[in-house]
């Protein structure tokens, strides 16, 4: 899987950059499976960039605590504070915060009203991808915000790897190229690589 992010040498620190996102909604029993992910790619010395949502981006911040690797970690915030994260989530990005890793804060006042978070959520969604070379996406259920970064990675280029987690997660479809499944070793079986 690392190989599908391979890029000229000139560009390579860059291309060591990748966003980890899923629902909010991902069932613990794909907790595994994000931590199996975030630590493969720590692994390849891979800088991850997470949201500090609940789901997916709580399970890969979760990974990087326990692998110690706070240092190699940025969490995009769309909130301007701790107290805007849902409660469950606050203590693992305090403990990540102050063991090196690095938050970028956003704009949100906690407590804002629907549509002013929504525009945050979209902003952090939108620098995380800006930020990274390669992105790693869950899917499960709707998953709208998830599908909508996966779209703005791709049209930014960014190599996209998905995972199909739940029996009515689908793909999302891209008209510029297609969805081809990757028949490699763990943490990678079953998931879809987008190719151009």
């Amino acid at each position: 899987m690392a190989e599908a992010w391979q890029i000229s040498a000139e560009s390579r620190e860059e291309a060591k950059k990748v966003g980890i996102v899923g629902a909010r909604a991902l069932p613990p029993e794909y907790k595994e499976k994000v931590s199996e992910v975030t630590k493969y790619l720590l692994g390849k010395e891979y800088q991850i960039h997470l949201g500090g949502a609940l789901g997916a981006d709580q399970y890969a911040l979760e990974a990087l605590i326990s692998a110690g690797a706070g240092s190699k970690g940025v969490l995009f915030s769309a909130w301007s504070t701790l107290a805007g994260f849902p409660r469950e989530v606050q203590k693992y990005v305090e403990y990540f915060s102050s063991h090196r890793g690095k938050v970028l804060w956003g704009l949100v006042p906690p407590h804002s009203s629907r549509s002013v978070a929504i525009a945050g959520l979209l902003s952090r969604n939108q620098r995380l991808v800006n930020a990274s070379a390669g992105l790693v996406a869950f899917i499960y259920g709707d998953s709208n915000g998830t599908k909508n970064t996966i779209r703005k990675s791709i049209e930014r280029g960014l190599k996209v790897v998905v995972f199909l987690c739940g029996d009515n997660a689908v793909l999302p479809k891209i008209s510029t190229g297609r969805w081809v499944e990757l028949h490699c070793g763990e943490p990678w079986r079953g998931a879809h690589l987008f190719k151009r």
